[in-house]
């Protein structure tokens, strides 16, 4: 049986600057990655770490800053006609009010690069990173820093606008904030939640006014941003809270919605809630029976519970992320499969889904956890000159992306 996709649907995967281009020498990340606190912490860490504590800094990554036409080269043998990709801030501006217009002639190249293979571009203003000087002056806890944001993207957009077919303003606010400022576990290594709630506000208004400065301007792109939804559902009497936790993990797309021409998706997991004691605690279950090397839950229809809870605000929607950590490359076309399936069920439902990218294209630095995990489409060797390594999964889904549609067992 075939799935067919609507016509002019978009194939692709998705990258982080970070994660793959190496050496973001004046970026907080780096700078943090590389500090004696970081390395300490992860000595101190349980015994299954790796002997070799150099992989969990980013360094040379998969040196895509210098290969981002090998790898371009790489999607468009696999089918893939759309591509996300972030620009990074601290190579843009290295010192406050300081850009490098070098930079930016890289990055349109890059651009370029992915125009002339016939792949249109997603770019990701800001995905996690941030210059180091940005930073020391409060970065995004302090409501006047939004100014300096605003000025960078003004200056990239309006350097780049030929080349861009979306933009996504921010990636994932909501965990940048939690992880960064409330769990204390990505740098700057803060534990205060209510900063973490001023951070998200701050991230969602900024995105608002990118929006609204690309309007005046007339950009001729698509502007949204690109939201982590983990669906969360409850066993047991209080199951009927489900709709009211949800409407809280989704309200800043509520919020940001009419300053939206898209909004972009990234979906992974569910968490299941276990009532523990009556009548108010709640445990999270360990109880998974199909996983991935991260211990998330393979749960695809949650990725259809949710598009379907985002037909409320008439948007056009693209699955910016979706993947696994499978270093075996056991279960990834299944779990395309599967998350597919549930992406067309929701289309047929009514739902306005226009694309989905994969995460991700390579294997990466997987932020906290190192080159621990392996999410690539395409394996990166690093024992071997980073050679890339197409891996079979890839090659399954490369015949959807050529098709159009999706082959499924007969009912």
């Amino acid at each position: 049986m075939q799935l067919k996709f609507p016509q002019g649907f978009l194939w692709g995967s998705a990258t982080a600057a970070h994660q793959i281009e190496g050496n973001n020498t004046n970026s907080d990340w780096w700078q943090w990655e590389n500090s004696p606190q970081r390395l300490s912490e992860l000595q101190k860490q349980n015994k299954n770490l790796p002997k070799n504590l150099e992989d969990y800094k980013s360094g040379i990554a998969c040196d895509s800053y210098n290969r981002y036409e090998e790898d371009f080269d790489v999607a468009k043998s696999l089918n893939q006609n759309a591509h996300r990709l972030s620009i990074e801030w601290a190579r843009i501006e290295p010192f406050q009010g300081e850009f490098d217009q070098e930079q930016i002639e890289h990055y349109r190249k890059v651009l370029k690069a992915l125009r002339a293979r016939g792949i249109k571009t997603f770019v990701t203003l800001h995905h996690f990173t941030n210059p180091v000087w940005f930073m020391e002056i409060g970065g995004w806890t302090k409501h006047q820093n939004l100014a300096l944001f605003l000025r960078y993207a003004q200056k990239v957009l309006t350097e780049l606008k030929d080349d861009i077919d979306f933009v996504c303003v921010i990636n994932e606010p909501n965990v940048y904030a939690v992880l960064s400022y409330w769990f204390g576990m990505w740098p700057p290594q803060k534990k205060n939640y209510f900063l973490s709630r001023k951070i998200q506000q701050n991230m969602l208004e900024a995105h608002i006014k990118v929006y609204q400065l690309c309007k005046i301007l007339k950009f001729p792109f698509e502007v949204g941003s690109a939201y982590h939804i983990r669906l969360i559902q409850i066993e047991g009497l209080f199951g009927w809270l489900e709709p009211w936790i949800q409407s809280i993990l989704t309200k800043y797309i509520y919020k940001t919605a009419k300053y939206s021409d898209f909004i972009g998706i990234n979906y992974y997991t569910r968490t299941l809630l276990v009532q523990r004691l009556f009548p108010f605690f709640f445990g999270v279950t360990k109880e998974k029976i199909n996983v991935t090397d991260f211990n998330w839950e393979i749960y695809p229809k949650g990725l259809y519970l949710i598009l379907k809870d985002l037909k409320q605000y008439k948007k056009p929607i693209y699955i910016t992320e979706n993947g696994i950590a499978d270093a075996a490359d056991h279960k990834r076309a299944e779990y395309i499969k599967t998350h597919l399936t549930a992406v067309h069920q929701a289309i047929d439902e009514g739902v306005d889904v226009r694309g989905y990218l994969h995460w991700s294209l390579l294997d990466n630095f997987e932020w906290a956890a190192g080159y621990t995990m392996k999410f690539g489409l395409v394996e990166i060797d690093r024992q071997n000159n980073l050679k890339r390594i197409v891996r079979e999964s890839a090659n399954y889904y490369a015949e959807i992306c050529k098709n159009n549609y999706l082959e499924t067992e007969t009912k």
